[in-house]
């Protein structure tokens, strides 16, 4: 669910500010550098949010949720700032992308911490293999339905890992994960 999710959201996103930066490859530029740069620092952050709280997991994707919808309901108002200098827009963009992005680099990092040594490798595979397919599978998705469907999809894909996630991986602030 993390791969597809994350992918769904940061292309959605790419597609979002094409209009706003005004050329496709500041937005990819700036995307992309924004989701890797913030994204990464949330899973830096991880760690010490899985020390400071009993379910990181679900306050991570709570957060990637919630921010979303906030996003998708105040895309209106970038039409409005369309007229800012580019590099205000810029700042303006990495502004809106880093909090989500932040809360986004979380869950993975956190649920791999408490995956059994053996299952790492499966773990880091299925997520590529959901990444790969989230490419194609969020353009038709796009297409059908919408950018702004597929940030919602996006976040209700992470919602759906905080779901399976709780008794997997935050109940169990030990270590080992217990049972499903």
């Amino acid at each position: 669910l993390l791969g597809l999710a994350f992918l769904f959201v940061e292309i959605a996103f790419i597609q979002k500010l094409v209009l706003f930066l005004g050329h496709p490859l500041f937005a990819v530029v700036v995307v992309l550098s924004g989701f890797l740069v913030f994204a990464g620092l949330g899973s830096g952050a991880a760690p010490r949010l899985a020390g400071a709280v009993r379910t990181p997991v679900r306050l991570a994707v709570a957060a990637i949720s919630g921010l979303c919808v906030v996003y998708v309901l105040a895309t209106p108002v970038l039409a409005g700032l369309v007229g800012l200098a580019t590099p205000l827009k810029v700042a303006l963009a990495l502004g809106l992308i880093a909090p989500l992005a932040f809360a986004m680099g979380m869950p993975f990092p956190l649920g791999l911490a408490r995956v059994p040594g053996v299952l790492v490798p499966w773990a880091w595979g299925l997520n590529g293999f959901a990444s790969v397919l989230s490419a194609a599978l969020a353009t038709l998705l796009a297409i059908e339905f919408g950018f702004s469907a597929l940030v919602l999809a996006g976040a209700a894909l992470y919602a759906g890992a905080g779901l399976l996630c709780p008794r997997a991986v935050d109940a169990d602030q030990g270590g080992a994960a217990s049972p499903a």
